[in-house]
């Protein structure tokens, strides 16, 4: 027999006393949850309390570690990068003072060619063109600022046709050059 047949066969309560039982019941077992989930909780905190020092303390030595091995590591690469900067400095250096020695060597053998053939008729016409073209393009340049006419388009224009005129400049100083008035 279970414990609800047992129960119906009993003595019947008034619906007073079965109020009154079940709120005795009630009471007892909440004053009874209570007092138990209190003794967890205060369990709890205390074994959280000795984990969270064993892990603070665990966690300050890893940090520390960490540090000292992060710092280590740091210096060591900021040595290796030093020395490494250094020779690639020193490196630059000595090609910047060969790359120079170069230039001033070509610039003054140049300056020694122009001035060996200045009175080449060559050279001559093509100082006389660079200034007059230089001016010719400042003068037009300026007119058309002024009157609000110089955009993109005329400037790639003139840009074009200074280029073509170069080019053709060139050939014709190099013919002129090899067959009539060679460089000295």
């Amino acid at each position: 027999m279970s414990y609800a047949q047992a129960a119906q066969k009993g003595p019947k309560q008034s619906p007073e006393e079965h109020l009154k039982s079940e709120a005795s019941e009630t009471a007892d077992q909440a004053k009874e949850k209570t007092s138990e989930a209190a003794d967890k909780t205060k369990q709890k905190s205390s074994e959280a309390a000795e984990t969270t020092k064993e892990k603070s303390s665990d966690y300050a030595q890893t940090t520390k570690e960490k540090a000292r091995e992060a710092a280590d590591y740091t210096k060591e690469k900021s040595s290796a990068f030093a020395d490494s900067a250094s020779k690639n400095y020193d490196s630059a250096k000595k090609s910047a003072e060969k790359n120079a020695k170069e230039a001033k060597k070509e610039i003054k053998s140049a300056g020694q060619d122009l001035n060996e053939n200045r009175d080449n008729p060559v050279v001559i016409a093509n100082g006389v063109l660079i200034v007059a073209g230089s001016a010719a393009l400042g003068y037009g340049a300026y007119t058309k600022h002024v009157k609000g006419e110089l955009d993109w388009q005329i400037a790639a224009i003139t840009a074009g046709v200074v280029g073509v005129l170069a080019v053709g400049d060139y050939y014709l100083s190099q013919y002129l050059f090899k067959n009539k008035y060679p460089k000295k």
